[in-house]
């Protein structure tokens, strides 16, 4: 997962961890199709743990400002931890973002998109249900906003 710019590894034992993998391919993805998440992905620092409670699978991601490791299972300390079910998960890459501090908010022309539409039912159910949890994101702000930027399709 090598590029100039940008530093996406996995730490051993993380390439048996498909959602791990699958993450890595994403942030990667994105941060090629669209050049100004770069920005966003150099200025992250800190740790993010992601449990998917459904697959029983977790991962930490480690951002050193410009690199990400991705770890398999919780590793470390979390600055934020999210819990939720695999479909929670993957549904918040496709939340909506607005401008300009790039928020996963629908805009009214955003409403147009089914796949965003499907998106918020789904993030705003775990919330609904009690199944979605984070954990440290009002203490990390700044890394949540960014994190949320450099890993969502869309913005």
């Amino acid at each position: 997962m090598k590029h100039p710019d940008i530093d996406i590894s996995l730490a051993p034992g993380a390439e048996n961890n498909g959602l791990a993998v699958m993450l890595g391919d994403l942030v990667k993805q994105n941060l090629e199709a669209k050049p100004r998440k770069k920005r966003d992905f150099q200025a992250l620092h800190g740790a993010v743990a992601i449990v998917a409670e459904d697959a029983e699978v977790a991962l930490t991601l480690v951002f050193a400002r410009g690199s990400l490791k991705i770890h398999d299972g919780i590793f470390g300390v979390p600055d934020v931890t999210v819990r939720a079910g695999s479909d929670v998960i993957l549904a918040l890459s496709n939340l909506p973002i607005t401008r300009p501090l790039g928020l996963p908010l629908p805009g009214l022309r955003d409403l147009r998109d089914k796949g965003q539409i499907e998106a918020l039912r789904t993030v705003w159910s775990g919330m609904r249900d009690g199944t979605f949890h984070s954990y440290g994101a009002a203490f990390h702000p700044a890394l949540m906003m960014r994190l949320t930027r450099v890993m969502s399709v869309n913005g």
